[in-house]
């Protein structure tokens, strides 16, 4: 109830508003500036460049998304991934993910900002949403919430682009570092979610209102779980992350030192998941990944094997992960103390082989991990060394024919500490 009072004293306190963000198919053009020029104001930052805005039908929605997932991967590279995350554990068997990202991006997205095309896509049909409550204070307030709602979220996207960069060439498969991305990704939506409700609350941002922003995103999870109960959770888990963890760490910024913390934060992002998930691992004992080059899979690639992906799991996939065999608090005392990972999938033919080093802070936190791990893969071969576990996949029944494998590994591969 105390919740709905604050929504509705901020609604009313703007009644008589400009009406709402797209008018009979188009896309209301004095709104929308009028959202920019609060926006600037509110973070502290001008606008560099206009951003233009259009009105989108479902289908052109489709594709756009199309169009993107294109330009992310290239042809064969969504398979080869799949395939790797399937033999991991992270993906059931039968996983196709194409339709899977289409199928949820579809559904949750009502507008977008575009780094490669620097613009502003507005679905038409999407922006009814938000339910009858909404649509009455709307109606009463000609305020349209939930269309400035995400309109200034997306607007702070296009602030961050021009200020900071946001990243539009994807790495190559064979060279990708999907956990720093990530949190990554967490700080540039956490930051659009503060600054969107400060935005609609008429820009105030005290400590009780970040307090019920974050609160409200915790939910997200569960929300989006009974959403979408039959998505893995390998794809709903960092969706929700983005939002909900990188709502919270935008906000100790935030309440650190305002928006110009959150700037600094933007200039020197968090290196991993775990940064995300531990706020203090990053604001006050700095705790970046340990970098792992990996080496010793030369006579594999002698006889024909190739690296098909590499890429680090980080403390987020490794939660997940185990979250397939042991409780949600297991899981997170399991990934807790990640230092740093890298995995290569090697393959030949239609055999695939996965070599994951990983390090760990501690003798005791590399223990908890190899000590769970084979709850979800009992046909993994896993070595400990100190802070160090090295696991290898292979084909069904390999593992005798790769003994000669991890010796090679832990003797060739590189461990820099970080900093």
């Amino acid at each position: 109830m105390t919740r709905l009072v604050v929504l509705v004293v901020a609604l009313l306190a703007a009644a008589c508003g400009p009406g709402r963000v797209v008018r009979g198919g188009a896309v209301n053009v004095d709104l929308l500036a009028a959202i920019r020029s609060g926006l600037a104001r509110l973070r502290g930052l001008e606008f560099t460049a206009e951003v233009p805005a259009s009105p989108l039908s479902s289908a052109d929605v489709r594709a756009r998304l199309a169009r993107e997932l294109d330009e992310t991967f290239r042809p064969g590279e969504i398979e080869r991934l799949t395939a790797v995350e399937v033999r991991l554990g992270l993906l059931p068997e039968g996983t196709v993910l194409r339709p899977i990202y289409e199928r949820l991006f579809e559904s949750q997205i009502a507008a977008f900002y575009d780094p490669r095309a620097k613009d502003l896509g507005i679905s038409t049909e999407a922006l009814g949403a938000g339910g009858f409550w909404i649509g009455m204070l709307s109606t009463l307030t000609n305020h349209d919430f939930v269309g400035e709602l995400l309109i200034s979220h997306e607007l702070t996207h296009a602030l961050q682009d021009q200020h900071f960069g946001l990243p539009t060439v994807p790495e190559a498969l064979t060279d990708s570092h999907g956990d720093r991305l990530l949190a990554r990704r967490a700080l540039l939506e956490g930051d659009a979610t503060l600054a969107s409700f400060a935005y609609v609350g008429g820009g105030r941002l005290d400590a009780r209102t970040v307090g019920l922003v974050t609160e409200q995103m915790h939910g997200l999870p569960a929300q989006l779980a009974a959403q979408y109960p039959d998505l893995p959770d390998a794809i709903r888990d960092p969706l929700a992350f983005q939002y909900d963890d990188g709502t919270s760490f935008a906000a100790d910024a935030y309440l650190r030192g305002g928006w110009a913390a959150v700037d600094r934060a933007h200039r020197d992002p968090p290196a991993s998941t775990e940064q995300v998930l531990h706020p203090a691992r990053y604001f006050e004992q700095r705790d970046p990944p340990v970098e792992i080059t990996l080496g010793g899979t030369d006579r594999l690639e002698a006889d024909g094997w190739r690296t098909s992906v590499e890429d680090t799991v980080g403390e987020l996939g490794i939660r997940i992960l185990i979250g397939h065999g042991l409780s949600p608090a297991g899981a997170i005392a399991a990934a807790d103390g990640w230092g740093g990972d890298r995995i290569r999938a090697l393959t030949r033919g239609d055999d695939l082989v996965l070599v994951w080093m990983t390090a760990w802070d501690r003798e005791a936190d590399a223990a908890d991990f190899a000590g769970a791990l084979p709850v979800v893969r009992p046909d993994a071969r896993i070595e400990r060394r100190g802070a160090h576990v090295l696991v290898v996949l292979g084909p069904p029944g390999s593992l005798p024919r790769l003994d000669a494998l991890p010796p090679r590994v832990w003797e060739r591969t590189r461990f820099t500490p970080a900093g």
